[in-house]
Formats: C-alpha cells, structure tokens, sequence
C-alpha cells in the first residue's frame, strides 16, 4: 500500500496500531479512551479533573464521565483536596497501577511490531524525524508560525 502524502501514512499508522491494541485491551477489559487516561494519572497521581482535561485535550465533562466509568470498574480512586475542598484528586488504585503496567507492555510490543527489521540508527533517525514534524505541528498550532 503506497500512500502519497505522509499525514495519510500517520493516519494509516494510527488505525492500524487502534486495531490492533484495541483487540488486547478488550480481552483485559480496558476501554480504547482509558489508556491515555490512565498513563498520565500514573504520571501524576492526584491530578484534578481539569488538570487531566487540559493534558489529553478534551473538556471536563468529558473527563467526568471518563473517571466515573473508571472509579466504577475499580481502576482509579478520589479523595477530596485537603486545602481545596471543591478539588478532587484523582489516583490509581492496584487495579489501575496493574492494568499501567499492562499498557506501557503493550506499548513496547506495538513499537517492537512496528519497528521490526528497522537498525538501531534508523530508529533513532525517524524518531528525530517524527520529533521535528512533533515540534513544527506544536509552533503552528500556538500560532507562531508564518504560514
């Protein structure tokens, strides 16, 4: 399959890396929308909901019905902030930390899967690559760019 532009081949990247995580997530119960939720609660235990929301990008309310739906399936607790009554922090509970744990494995099987027959040299030059196309997208979308 040859695609003629490389934003179609990152689209065709990210459909096929959804198919096939979302097939071993599914056996282990974990809804596609939770494993980012649950590496960056990882990252940052006791994140507020709206912290949460501004790292993955989506609305509160978005997020609200996310960690109800996790705090239901036992991955993730609340406690109420001890200086901030209003603020809920939001932490993993052993059940979240494990199903962390199965993530980031996962992660490295999907990087593993699509890095196979790639050098070492390579990797390290399409990861600049990648990280350069990473930092143009980030300038253009502040508005700093002259485009």
């Amino acid at each position: 399959m040859k695609e003629d532009t490389i934003l179609k081949r990152f689209f065709v990247i990210q459909r096929l890396h959804f198919h096939i995580l979302h097939r071993e997530l599914e056996k282990h119960g974990i809804h596609p929308g939770q494993p980012p939720m649950i590496m960056i609660i990882s990252k940052h235990e006791g994140m507020t909901q709206n912290q949460i929301a501004e790292k993955l990008n989506v609305r509160p309310a978005t997020v609200a019905i996310m960690l109800k739906r996790m705090e239901k399936a036992g991955l993730i607790h609340r406690k109420q902030d001890e200086t901030d009554r209003r603020l809920q922090r939001v932490y993993l509970t052993e059940k979240g930390k494990s199903h962390c744990d199965f993530l980031k494995e996962q992660m490295k099987r999907m990087e593993s899967i699509a890095t196979k027959g790639f050098s070492e040299e390579e990797k390290l030059q399409l990861a600049n690559l990648l990280d350069r196309i990473i930092a143009n997208l980030r300038t253009h979308a502040r508005g700093d760019s002259n485009d």
